[in-house]
C-alpha cells in the first residue's frame, strides 16, 4: 500500500543497499537515538524510554557512560558546538512541557548549566553557531504551525502556510531547508524562500546528509500495534526525490533513527530488535 502511494505520486524506489561494514558498538540493552559528536569521535545515545543519556566514545573500545538519568532527558538531546558538552531538555516536576528549562553537562566537570538561548525544538547548538544567525525552528505550540526567527526575541515567521498539524522539524545542515511531518508524510521547506513545498515521502526523518542533499528516515511496522517488528532506514534525495533502502540486506536488524556522522562518511542507527547502537559506512551515489 506504501509503495502503491509512492509511485502514484511519482517516487523511485532504488533497493540496493548502501550501507557496509555494519558493527555493533554497544551491548545488547535498550538504547537509541545515536547523536554523532562535532568531531565524529563519540556518541550521544539515551534509552528507549529517553530516561537516561549516554556516551559511546569510539577513541576508547567504544566504551560506554552513563551521564544523566531524568524523565524525558533524553528526547532531542543534542551536542555543544565543542563536543565537550551535551544539551538536554530538563522537565521541572509538576511542570508543563512549554517550562522546560534547557541545560548543558560538561563531560568532564559534570556542571550543569541553564542555557536560555536555545530554544526547547532546537537543541542543537553546534549549527547555530556556524551559520552566526542563531536560527530557531520550531513548532507553535498553540497553531501547530512551524515557524523560524533568528534569536529568541527575534521576529518569527510563518513556514507552513497551509492547514495542518506538523511535528519533529529536522533542519539541513546549510540551515536553507527544513524537513517535517505531517501526518504520516514528509514535506521539504525552503526556510527563508517562498519556494513551493516538496513531498518526499513517508515515514520519520531523523537526519540530513552532510551536504544538504538529502535526508535519511526510517519505517517502521507493527504486527500487534505496540511492538515494532520491522523497520529499515532509507535515503531520500532533496531534489530528485530518489528513495533508497539503505538496510535492505539486514534482515535481522530493526533500523530507526539513523544520524549521519559530520564527515558525511558513516551513519549510526538503532536496532529496535536488540536495543543495540551500530554505526556503518555510509555511499551515496546520486
Amino acid at each position: 500500500m506504501v509503495i502503491f502511494y509512492l509511485l502514484q505520486v511519482g517516487f523511485t524506489i532504488n533497493a540496493q543497499s548502501q550501507l557496509s561494514n555494519i558493527t555493533a558498538i554497544s551491548p545488547e540493552g535498550r538504547y537509541s537515538t545515536p547523536i554523532w559528536s562535532p568531531d565524529g569521535q563519540k556518541l550521544l545515545i539515551t534509552n528507549q524510554y529517553y530516561t537516561s543519556l549516554y556516551v559511546i566514545d569510539l577513541t576508547n573500545n567504544n566504551s560506554l557512560n552513563r551521564i544523566k538519568k531524568g524523565k524525558g532527558i533524553g528526547y532531542l538531546a543534542n551536542w555543544s558546538p565543542d563536543g565537550r558538552s551535551v544539551v538536554f531538555r530538563e522537565k521541572q516536576e509538576g511542570s508543563f512541557s512549554k517550562n522546560l528549562k534547557i541545560k548543558s553537562l560538561h563531560l568532564e566537570t559534570s556542571k550543569e548549566t541553564i542555557l536560555n538561548d536555545v530554544h526547547p525544538d532546537n537543541t542543537n547548538p553546534s549549527m547555530q553557531a556556524r551559520s552566526g544567525k542563531n536560527l530557531m525552528v520550531y513548532i507553535n505550540s498553540e497553531t501547530l504551525k512551524l515557524e523560524a526567527k533568528e534569536g529568541l526575541n527575534g521576529k518569527p515567521w510563518v513556514i507552513t502556510k497551509e492547514n495542518g498539524q506538523f511535528y519533529h522539524p529536522v533542519v539541513s545542515p546549510n540551515q536553507k531547508f527544513v524537513a517535517v511531518h505531517e501526518g504520516p508524510n514528509i514535506y521539504i521547506y525552503s526556510i527563508y524562500g517562498n519556494e513551493k513545498r516538496k513531498l518526499l515521502g513517508v515515514g520519520i526523518a531523523t537526519s540530513w546528509l552532510s551536504d544538504s542533499s538529502g535526508i535519511i528516515t526510517f519505517e517502521d511496522k507493527s504486527n500487534d500495534g505496540h511492538e515494532i517488528s520491522a523497520s529499515d532506514l532509507y535515503h531520500i534525495s532533496k531534489d530528485s526525490s530518489i528513495k533508497t533502502n539503505l538496510t535492505i540486506a539486514t534482515d535481522d536488524i530493526v533500523a530507526t533513527w539513523g544520524d549521519v556522522s559530520p564527515d558525511g562518511k558513516r551513519i549510526a542507527f538503532s536496532d529496535e530488535k536488540t536495543g543495540r547502537i551500530f554505526i556503518a559506512d555510509l555511499i551515496i551515489k546520486n
